[in-house]
This record gives structure tokens, C-alpha cells and sequence, in this order.
């Protein structure tokens, strides 16, 4: 039939089977002793055992969200949680880390407190407004949004969550006062 979009395999990734796949993953995962050695690459990178798990979000792919709130907010991180339940999102990873201190550097992310990383599908209906729901969340909350996943956030929130970006902006200016190089990201977050 002429005109007709070519047919596009459902999304392998939904509400039903991240919720199958975590069942069978809490049962049969492998219990480890505490302290025992594991390799750096299934440790850091866990899903670069399963070739070429992006595909599973579908023909849109995924939107990475990680963010980091202080320790004494855990009621947003909390939140967000439910939040995503309830949106019906589903995570196949979902990363929560307890964080130290952070290096000095002016957009250093981590903070001593929590981050979780998602990956949610970009086919999700409404999925902009929700993580705009959740920048507005965690920045009220003192935390950040890990520029180095980031490919939504607006300008104003990134500057409120960094309050050291004038001495990055210093630096910058210094190391590359003509503005030769800039990535897309800087030019969307004013960076």
C-alpha cells in the first residue's frame, strides 16, 4: 500500500516487562559475598553484556536523566520515585548511588548526598513535562542534573544548580577567549 509507514516492532521495553524482568533478576541474580571482587567492566557497565540493548526503548530510543539531591532530602529523591510509578515510566536501569564530596572543579556534580540515573523511553507520552517537574524538584531540593547526560534542561535551571558557573565562565574565557570551542551544550545551557 502506497503511502503507509513501514511497520515498527512494539517497544520491547513497558511497564509489563521491566516489572518481569526485575522479578527474574531479584531471584535469580547471583548473591555475592560481601567485599568479593568483581571486574571492572560488568561492574561499570552492566548492560554492555546484552548487544545492543538501546534498541529495546524502540524506534525513538531513550532520554537519560541523573541527578543528585544532599543528603536530608531523600523525601525528593523519594518523590520522583513515586512520580515515575505513577507516569507508568519504565526504567530497564535504574542507578541510585550514595555520593562524597565532589572534586573543586566549578561543575563538578557530585555532592554528598544521593543520584539516581534512568533511562526512560522517548516515546513516552509526556515525558518532557515530567522531567521538567523533576529539574524544578531537584533544584528546590539544593541538587543537580548531571550535564553529561543532560539533553533537555533549560538554561535558567542548569544556573541555579551550578553557582560556581562564573568561575567556570572565567576559566573559559581565559583558556578560550574567541569562544572557538563550544559544544551544543554549551550554547543551549549558556554555558
Amino acid at each position: 500500500m502506497a503511502g503507509a509507514p513501514p511497520w515498527v516492532p512494539p517497544r520491547l521495553l513497558n511497564t509489563w516487562s521491566v516489572r518481569a524482568f526485575n522479578a527474574a533478576y531479584y531471584t535469580r541474580a547471583p548473591r555475592r559475598e560481601r567485599g568479593a571482587l568483581q571486574g571492572l567492566g560488568s561492574f561499570f557497565h552492566p548492560l554492555d553484556a546484552v548487544h545492543g540493548w538501546n534498541r529495546l526503548y524502540g524506534p525513538r530510543g531513550l532520554v537519560q536523566y541523573q541527578f543528585a539531591v544532599p543528603f536530608g532530602e531523600e523525601r525528593t529523591l523519594r518523590r520522583i520515585v513515586e512520580r515515575l510509578a505513577s507516569a507508568g515510566a519504565p526504567s530497564f536501569l535504574a542507578v541510585l548511588k550514595r555520593f562524597g564530596a565532589g572534586t573543586p572543579a566549578p561543575l563538578s556534580f557530585p555532592m554528598p548526598g544521593w543520584t539516581l540515573a534512568l533511562d526512560l523511553p522517548a516515546e513516552l507520552p509526556g515525558l518532557a513535562g515530567l522531567l521538567r517537574s523533576f529539574d524544578e524538584r531537584v533544584l528546590a531540593a539544593g541538587g543537580r542534573l548531571y550535564l553529561a547526560k543532560d539533553s533537555r534542561a533549560d538554561a535558567r535551571t542548569v544556573h541555579a544548580m551550578y553557582p560556581r558557573l562564573g568561575t567556570w565562565r572565567g576559566v573559559r574565557e581565559r583558556v578560550d577567549p574567541k569562544g572557538t570551542l563550544r559544544s551544543d551544550l554549551a550554547r543551549r545551557l549558556e554555558l
